[in-house]
């Protein structure tokens, strides 16, 4: 869903039925990017999905209360129905009546996840056998290297079947996985980028290292990684799956 191409991106359309169906886009199309999905609220042909939703005001209910429901439809790149998945809510009358920034922004991180699955498919289901990863942010990343990389290898890990923690080590029997980055000198306006992901045991022992090297044009990481994370994760994922899977002896599916 990162990559660019036919497939970039989600459209999301202003709700319909709502005053508030901008505003309400508009996180959405923040919740999920917030999952490590493109997406924008101000559509643009390039998008490879759209989602399309549809606010229905309910009864109040406790005076000051109002049941709110959604119904979200998505659509493939070719416009064909890729699911729906109906959203109900209850909300505090005035708050939407004003539009709350909190309760849209709710709503939003509510719908997104209901909506994620229907778009990106599903992911394995972990089950208690499967060894838990925690996963750190990643040492001298420049820009938010440091946790966009950790939040989109964590996505790419989870598609593999495995459960992962981002902060703290949890569980009896963890599998640390830290990374480190090393961006070389600017020449000839592009800088080499190496990155070293180093699988731990849970009492230290480094069970293996996964080692990525790219040149890059010259500062293109200082601020906002953007797309490249995703494409450094996609591509680290299988690696540190077998490297764990041969060590541990841990399943990801």
């Amino acid at each position: 869903m990162l990559a660019p191409g036919e497939l970039a991106g989600i459209n999301v359309i202003p709700v319909a039925e709502t005053t508030h169906g901008v505003a309400l886009a508009t996180e959405l199309a923040k919740a999920f990017r917030e999952g490590d999905l493109a997406a924008q609220s101000q559509p643009t042909r390039g998008a490879g999905y759209t989602v399309v939703g549809r606010a229905e005001t309910g009864a109040v209910a406790g005076g000051t209360n109002l049941r709110m429901g959604f119904v979200w439809q998505v659509l493939d790149p070719r416009g064909r129905p890729g699911g729906i998945y109906r959203q109900k809510s209850m909300v505090n009358r005035e708050q939407w009546r004003q539009g709350s920034p909190a309760l849209l922004r709710d709503l939003a991180r509510t719908a997104a996840a209901g909506l994620t699955p229907l778009i990106s498919g599903p992911r394995a289901k972990p089950t208690a056998r499967h060894r838990l990863v925690t996963i750190f942010d990643v040492d001298g990343a420049p820009g938010d290297g440091r946790v966009s990389l950790r939040r989109s290898l964590a996505f790419e890990l989870r598609k593999l079947g495995f459960r992962v923690a981002e902060s703290g080590i949890q569980g009896t029997d963890p599998i640390v996985l830290l990374g480190e980055v090393k961006v070389g000198p600017a020449k000839a306006g592009s800088q080499r980028v190496d990155i070293t992901w180093s699988v731990l045991a849970g009492d230290g022992r480094v069970l293996g290292n996964i080692t990525q090297t790219n040149q890059v044009k010259a500062g293109s990481l200082n601020r906002f990684w953007g797309v490249t994370a995703a494409f450094v994760a996609r591509a680290a994922a299988p690696g540190i799956k077998g490297l764990i899977v041969r060590t541990t002896g841990a399943k990801s599916r």
